[in-house]
């Protein structure tokens, strides 16, 4: 897969696969490499679903695989979130390699609600949760069965997905 084809895939979920869920038509950059036609970033950010969640998203394509990456979703009703990440660096049972971060944004957070969590439920100050590797394709398939499951096309939503 190069940097291409994998844009393609992703604008693929959006515009086709989760289209009933999303808000607006949306737009993501393709940063490619200067040096290496396979390598580059795609990018994403405040995609809105029809819910007014929001979605922030990273991968780095480097040689047709995806290195690093991070899957964001927020919910700006509580500030809750989840966000699934690959920094590149592995930091054993501090930072696994893959690992998940669950909290609230403050940019979101009710403020009564904030007041009353612990300083690690904040943005991304608590654990590294150690997670398998996360594709985007589940991380929205997550979603949707967390959040979209009463919506009337969640199976086939899911099915197109391939979960």
């Amino acid at each position: 897969m190069n940097l291409r084809e994998r844009a393609t895939e992703i604008k693929g979920i959006f515009y086709t696969y989760c289209k009933d869920i999303i808000g607006e038509p949306p737009s993501f950059d393709v940063t490619p490499s200067e040096k290496h036609s396979d390598y580059g970033t795609i990018f994403g950010e405040e995609i809105r679903f029809i819910d007014d969640s929001l979605l922030n998203f990273f991968e780095e394509i480097e040689g047709g695989n995806i290195g690093r990456y991070g899957y964001e979703y927020i919910r700006p009703d509580t500030g809750f979130s989840f966000h699934y990440q690959n920094e590149g660096i592995e930091n054993g049972i501090r930072k696994p390699l893959h690992h998940l971060h669950v909290g609230i944004m403050k940019k979101y957070a009710n403020g009564n609600l904030i007041g009353l969590l612990p300083e690690e439920l904040i943005e991304h100050k608590g654990p590294h949760f150690k997670a398998p590797e996360m594709k985007f394709h589940e991380f929205m398939g997550i979603i949707v069965v967390s959040f979209f499951a009463e919506h009337k096309n969640c199976e086939k939503m899911l099915r197109s997905l391939g979960l």
